[in-house]
């Protein structure tokens, strides 16, 4: 009877650690499959952030949305750097905020690659700043990238 109950504590422990790393996301994930790439996006039409750039913050601006809707934004990630760069984790202040990217993809120097950053307005009232960070093999700093909206 003794061995029975002493799996009850390991699992519990498991669901405990489990949900606490879904929280960090909002039940989503970065770094999915290929989707922005599916989608044929023209790349030099998107707004540019050049993450070999660490000391500067880029804002991405959502402008009015209305509390509950689920927004997405396609943006380019242009390495500016002279050697190739991978996506290496990404990172967000909220678990309102999640990235689609190709993961393990290289960009080449001076390439860039389309990612798609989702926000769930969902709760928020009045204006939204939140944040979210890209580290690549560029670099062991990571890039902010600050988005922002009013929501209506």
């Amino acid at each position: 009877m003794a061995g029975r109950f002493c799996s009850v504590p390991t699992m519990v422990v498991a669901l405990l650690v489990a949900c606490l790393l879904c929280v960090g996301c909002g039940g989503r994930r970065s770094g999915r499959s290929a989707s922005v790439a599916e989608k044929g996006v023209n790349i030099g039409t998107l707004q540019s952030v050049d993450v070999s750039n660490t000391a500067t913050v880029d804002t991405i601006d959502f402008g009015r949305v209305k509390e509950g809707e689920v927004l997405s934004r396609t943006f380019a990630l242009h390495n500016g750097a002279q050697r190739p760069m991978v996506i290496a984790s990404t990172s967000t202040s909220c678990g309102c905020l999640w990235l689609d990217y190709e993961k393990d993809r290289s960009v080449g120097a001076g390439e860039s690659v389309a990612v798609e950053m989702n926000f769930d307005s969902a709760g928020y009232t009045y204006f939204v700043p939140r944040a979210f960070y890209i580290t690549t093999t560029l670099s062991e700093k990571a890039k902010k990238i600050v988005v922002v909206a009013t929501m209506e």
